[in-house]
């Protein structure tokens, strides 16, 4: 085995390590809104505070802690504008950070699944950005997995960064607007959670009509 190689089991098993620790030890106890929001006000006052709530973020997305105890500490305790700025930078450091951790521990592993391997190679590279923006809008894979999902099939470095930010902006700043009323019991999760389906559809609109237009009109067109 050569020091590559060592390297990223290395990497792979430490990340498992913690988050094993973190799920099925008593810090879980420690991973909800409440603890997290409380931990942050006792820094209200201070400047860094914010860069305290970024920072957890974005460590928490590597080793896949759940993001909307983030975004709804963030938006109870700056307010949806500023929170969910704060939360959005987390989240895309985090997911960044994800996306080249799993860049080199899959460095090649698609080669390993010949045709399929490079059916995937294909698709990232003719329609990566537009790939990635929908599964980020439609939430079908956990955040962590898609982050390092990305990684492995090589998404342009660019193209994930914009596809991420787009797609984490609709239920960033939908649940950190509705984080005070969750916390305060006038709205409940299903309704934050019907603003960020509304939201996310009209984004997905955006996205994918002027494509499927697009193609209608190519067939529809005499040719020459």
């Amino acid at each position: 085995m050569n020091r590559r190689s060592a390297v990223k089991i290395a990497i792979v098993v430490a990340i498992g390590a913690v988050v094993a620790a973190i799920y099925f030890s008593p810090l879980r106890q420690y991973l909800t809104p409440a603890h997290i929001r409380t931990s942050v006000e006792q820094l209200r006052g201070v400047w860094y505070a914010p860069l305290v709530m970024i920072a957890a973020y974005a460590v928490g997305c590597v080793f896949a802690v759940p993001a909307s105890i983030f975004i709804l500490s963030s938006g109870v305790i700056w307010g949806w504008k500023l929170g969910g700025t704060y939360a959005m930078v987390g989240g895309v450091l985090g997911a960044t950070a994800s996306f080249f951790v799993g860049r080199f521990v899959g460095e090649g592993m698609l080669a390993k699944f010949g045709k399929l391997g490079r059916a995937v190679e294909k698709n990232v590279e003719h329609a990566g950005f537009k790939s990635l923006l929908v599964l980020r809008l439609i939430p079908l894979f956990p955040f962590a997995v898609l982050n390092y999902g990305a990684g492995v099939a090589r998404v342009a470095v660019l193209d994930y960064i914009f596809a991420t930010a787009l797609g984490l902006a609709p239920s960033n700043y939908v649940f950190a607007y509705s984080a005070d009323s969750l916390f305060n019991g006038t709205m409940t999760q299903g309704d934050a959670f019907k603003r960020l389906l509304i939201v996310a559809s009209l984004m997905l609109a955006v996205v994918l009509i002027p494509t499927f237009v697009k193609k209608r009109m190519r067939r529809e067109s005499p040719t020459p």
